[in-house]
């Protein structure tokens, strides 16, 4: 069977996607020097460096995994996934998913901005098919997404983590192009970008995720926890408003000249003019990955209590701006 049957694009959007404590878990991560670790305590110091040195084998980690969570890696998904592996693409990128994961989606609105052409391996977290060997190689992690260029003609190379995923793909971009629409060759916009992008990264998306958690998924309704990890992201979304809105202002001032004073003065609402829905980038005059890895996530927040148009319009004009893109329609439609 040919490897590439078994890869499926984004076939469902996140809207799809229905919410349910049943068949969502949260994963833990795999710790497989566990046991190695409690035994180190009973063997004198001399010998433990011998002892951490022995290899991990593929057989290990599954034998770990099965251990700690009672659960069998599915039999299809082992060999689905080591038929992949073993029979890797030549050309494109592989994208490694999963249907509800904001940040696969995000992964791929980046690749589909680029015109690149990608295929999608949607993983099933019930079947374990995020611990398998094959793909720990790919991410220690264990967590989606992760991604694979098989252009590179030296090496295949594997990355994860989205924001590291990102920047790879616009750095490739610039350099065989030498240009990139929504990175920067200039050292200085590139620092503002990449302020977004590592904000996004450690500050918007973990903190959406432990509230959806805590909504949704949490074994004991924690009511304290759910307030707490709501009332950040609002305050996240605060910092973006405010990012936003000082852009608006300047752009109106900017635009429309001819009633400038009367704005300054307070005598014309900034709402009355013309350019009040102009799109507004956080950094810049166009589009960059600095807004596109927020789009997704926006996408999803309603779920948790916070609705942006009422809340936040900047943030929700910025958002439907980005959402009426080619590239994040098809990315999000699965219809690369």
């Amino acid at each position: 069977m040919h490897p590439n049957s078994h890869i499926s694009n984004l076939s469902a959007g996140l809207r799809n996607v229905h919410l349910s404590a049943q068949n969502q878990q949260q994963q833990q991560p795999l710790n497989i020097n566990q046991s190695q670790q409690n035994q180190d305590n009973s063997i004198p110091e001399s010998q433990q460096y011998q002892f951490q040195q022995q290899p991990i084998t593929s057989q290990t980690i599954q034998s770990q995994y099965e251990q700690e969570t009672s659960q069998q890696l599915d039999d299809h998904s082992v060999s689905k996934l080591k038929l992949f592996f073993e029979n890797t693409p030549d050309e494109g990128f592989t994208l490694i998913s999963h249907r509800s994961a904001p940040n696969g989606f995000k992964i791929a609105v980046v690749l589909s901005e680029l015109g690149y052409n990608y295929n999608t391996i949607l993983l099933d977290f019930n079947k374990g098919e995020q611990r398998t060997p094959e793909f720990l190689t790919i991410n220690p992690n264990g967590r989606v997404p992760a991604l694979i260029d098989h252009t590179n003609p030296e090496q295949q190379v594997s990355i994860w983590e989205s924001g590291a995923i990102i920047i790879y793909l616009v750095e490739k971009k610039l350099k065989e192009y030498g240009q990139c629409s929504i990175w920067s060759d200039n050292l200085v916009e590139q620092s503002q970008i990449l302020s977004w992008l590592f904000f996004q990264t450690s500050g918007h998306s973990p903190m959406i995720g432990q509230a959806l958690h805590f909504r949704y998924f949490h074994s004991t309704n924690v009511p304290s926890a759910i307030d707490r990890y709501t009332d950040e992201v609002r305050r996240v979304y605060g910092v973006i408003e405010m990012a936003l809105a000082e852009r608006r202002e300047a752009i109106i001032m900017e635009l429309d000249q001819e009633n400038a004073a009367s704005y300054s003065q307070g005598l014309t609402p900034l709402s009355q003019s013309r350019y009040f829905d102009y799109p507004i980038w956080l950094v810049g005059d166009r589009v960059t990955i600095a807004d596109l890895c927020f789009v997704t996530w926006n996408y999803v927040v309603d779920r948790i209590g916070i609705d942006l148009k009422a809340e936040f319009p900047e943030v929700y004009k910025w958002t439907k701006h980005m959402m009426r893109r080619p590239a994040v329609l098809r990315a999000l439609k699965g219809s690369e």
